[in-house]
Parts: C-alpha cells; sequence; structure tokens
C-alpha cells in the first residue's frame, strides 16, 4: 500500500511539472511546484489511510516490576546479640 502511494504522489508530481511546462517557447515545467504537489500528495494519502512504517500497531506488553521489600528487624528480633 506504501509503495502505491508513492506512486500516485509521482504521477501527480509529473503531471504537475509537465502542465506548468511553457509549450511555445520549450521551457522546462516548474520543478518545485511538482516536488511539492507530489509530497503533500503523498502525506496527504498517507494521513487518509492511516499509514506509517509498515509495522503492525500492536500496543506494547507491560510486565509488572517486582519491588523489592526490605524487612525492618532489629538484631534481638533475628536472635543476633547486640
Amino acid at each position: 500500500m506504501n509503495g502505491l502511494i508513492v506512486g500516485i504522489g509521482c504521477v501527480v508530481g509529473y503531471l504537475v511539472f509537465r502542465r506548468t511546462a511553457v509549450n511555445a517557447q520549450r521551457q522546462p515545467g516548474d520543478l518545485p511546484a511538482a516536488i511539492a504537489a507530489a509530497a503533500s500528495t503523498i502525506v496527504v494519502l498517507a494521513f487518509l489511510f492511516g499509514l506509517g512504517d509498515g509495522k503492525a500497531s500492536k500496543p506494547e506488553e507491560t510486565r509488572p516490576v517486582p519491588t523489592p521489600t526490605v524487612q525492618n528487624t532489629t538484631a534481638a528480633e533475628q536472635g543476633l546479640r547486640p
């Protein structure tokens, strides 16, 4: 799907480049306008179809982190000499 969107953007850019060319004087078209049209087409289509980097969006599993416990005991409670 990502390749199709890029292909459509390239076609739009090509059409803009050809339409901005001055036919009578054989001058090339407006390259910055064609690049901008292609880029904006790709961005808009990607937002419309919700595409990203091609990876499946799965929520990460979070595991609970065990909390260390400390018992406050005195030496007498443990049977040791003070």
